[in-house]
């Protein structure tokens, strides 16, 4: 799996997050237990890439650090692009939690998170620092950085629309908040499925021209995609097989929250019908009683 693939699967997961978010859906253990993995075994293979550079650069060898930077651009290219489902997941995680005052996924999310933003400074150091970088490979990686870093504003702002203690999780806090004061008008337009595909759309756009053809490291970004979907519970789904919008989960719970208004009055009606039913036995059995 290509990482602008995950970008997409980031883009997906941030339009339907509020859903999530909604509904205070508890998260599957395996779930869990699989992104902890995968993401782990991900950043480990991040982390022996980075030690090799450590090492051509105290041979102080520019021939190494040459080799070094077209054999791995690739992986630094997925680095930067791969956290903006980082950031979406962590922000899910940490809002879905604490709204339904669970502990279940944002600890793993937010260690993820931060394993992720360590990865993301060496990488920056490694831009600011371009030996044996070019300087066409330099500027390139930059742009890409600054296009990732803008995406992030533009996906946490949809779930900071919803709940905006989730701002602290985008790059730029006046931009995020920007995007999610937009949320609003958005997810109660008749065009929001436009809407998202078009942002979809131009992300793919914005992205896949700045980075290589060919993936880096596919097994891991396909294991981190398979975990991810394990989160999604066939209750987000309708019967054609589409995740249900925020406004469809509002109905339902409408209508949930109906049912149970109905049927508690109706329990409450035969208790009070019961009750002055006894009530009348016990008073005309007094009365007997009495005259005779």
């Amino acid at each position: 799996m290509h990482v602008v693939e995950l970008a997409e699967l980031a883009a997906v997961m941030a339009h339907h997050g509020p859903a999530l978010l909604y509904r205070h859906a508890s998260v599957p253990p395996e779930a869990v237990s699989s992104y902890w993995t995968a993401s782990r075994q991900r950043l480990d293979l991040w982390h022996h890439t980075l030690v090799r550079f450590n090492r051509a650069e105290a041979n102080a060898s520019p021939c190494s650090l040459r080799q070094w930077w077209q054999e791995h651009i690739g992986v630094i290219e997925e680095i930067l692009v791969s956290e903006l489902l980082t950031r979406v997941v962590a922000a899910v995680a940490d809002g879905t939690d604490r709204a339904s005052g669970r502990d279940e996924f944002s600890p793993i999310a937010q260690a993820i998170y931060l394993s992720h933003l360590e990865a993301r400074n060496r990488v920056q150091t490694l831009i600011l620092d371009r030996r044996g970088c070019s300087v066409s490979e330099a500027i390139r990686v930059n742009r890409l950085r600054r296009t990732t870093e803008r995406w992030m504003d533009i996906l946490i702002g949809q779930l900071a629309g919803h709940d905006r203690a989730l701002v602290r999780y985008g790059i730029d806090a006046d931009r995020t908040n920007g995007h999610a004061d937009d949320y609003g008008w958005q997810v109660t337009s008749p065009q929001r499925e436009t809407i998202a595909w078009l942002i979809r759309a131009s992300l793919l756009e914005s992205i896949r021209p700045k980075v290589a053809l060919q993936a880096s490291l596919p097994h891991a970004n396909q294991s981190i995609a398979d975990s991810l979907l394990l989160i999604l519970r066939p209750e987000l789904f309708d019967s054609v097989g589409t995740l249900k919008s925020l406004c469809l989960h509002r109905i339902e719970n409408q209508v949930h929250r109906t049912d149970q208004l109905i049927e508690d009055y109706l329990h409450t009606d035969i208790e009070s019908s019961a009750t002055a039913s006894a009530f009348n036995a016990i008073h005309d059995a007094a009365l007997t009683q009495w005259f005779r």
